[in-house]
């Protein structure tokens, strides 16, 4: 057992999964980088054995960037931000979606700047990027920071989709709570080491002839299309495998969407992020049925 926060408990599972993890600070996702960098100057090994090369970039467009570019050539990577920084990552979001690299980006999420800044709690970050291909996983609280981020990642490998993890920033990202933590050889054990091969092997390589970047005409590109279409249908699949090897790790009852209240209830919400938690504590608490 561990006391700390969503941010910590995201970023060390990240670690462990990420041989490339690109960085520039933006609240309240700044502690993850910080976090991840400083795990660098300690004994800790990702799950492959090695550290992690951390690079900070000029922006969060860099940022992303370095993502993509880490991706291509074969490297497991990660990156963590925020509000405008997503905003800014949305072009590359779409080449990594459609080349269909096992990235995964980690959002404390929050709002964005309009008639004024606010740093706090909201969604607009994410609706923003649905449009992007990137397949999205919601946490509630700090134990499921950790454990989801584990989830993101394994279904990142295995179904070679890229992810966006999101909690809520300033809420789930600095709340501190007493977490199990997953041991390092049963999340390795998890590890499909044939998609990280196949990911590898079709990666950029001086050995082999490989094509990125072409420009198509409007048949061959619709068809290029199309044909990523099966590999989300089966990430869904994938991704409930995942929670359910990880809920016999840790007891917990992960599924890709969970009910929670009267069996007869008339009036349904329909809820992500730390506003679960609430909800829950109100059903218990006034025994009433929603």
């Amino acid at each position: 057992m561990e006391i700390i926060d969503g941010n910590k408990a995201c970023s060390r599972v990240a670690y462990l999964f990420s041989e490339v993890c690109s960085i520039y600070p933006i609240t309240p996702s700044s502690p993850m980088a910080e976090n991840i960098d400083h795990l660098t100057n300690t004994d800790l090994k990702n799950l492959f054995g090695a550290k992690p090369e951390v690079i900070e970039m000029e922006s969060e467009m860099g940022a992303a960037g370095a993502l993509h570019g880490a991706l291509i050539s074969g490297s497991l990577a990660s990156t963590f931000t925020a509000s405008q920084g997503l905003l800014l990552m949305i072009p590359n979001m779409y080449k990594i979606a459609g080349e269909m690299w096992p990235g995964v980006i980690h959002v404390a999420s929050r709002s964005l700047a309009t008639h004024a800044l606010s740093i706090f709690g909201d969604h607009q970050d994410i609706y923003a990027v649905r449009q992007t291909g990137f397949c999205m996983l919601a946490s509630t609280n700090v134990e499921d920071a950790q454990n989801l981020a584990a989830v993101a990642h394994l279904s990142a490998i295995k179904g070679s989709l890229p992810f966006v993890h999101f909690f809520d920033g300033f809420r789930t990202s600095h709340e501190l709570n007493t977490v199990p933590s997953i041991s390092d050889e049963k999340l390795l054990a998890l590890v499909d080491h044939d998609a990280i091969e196949a990911f590898k092997n079709r990666a950029l390589n001086l050995g082999v002839n490989k094509t990125f970047g072409t420009s198509q005409t409007e048949d061959v590109y619709f068809q290029c299309t199309e044909a990523r279409n099966p590999s989300y249908q089966k990430m869904p699949d994938i991704v409930n495998e995942y929670m359910e090897k990880i809920n016999e790790i840790t007891g917990k009852d992960y599924k890709p969407f969970n009910y929670y209240g009267d069996e007869n209830a008339t009036n349904i919400i329909v809820a992500m992020g730390s506003v679960c938690d609430t909800i829950k504590r109100v059903i218990d608490n006034e025994k009433i049925v929603i």
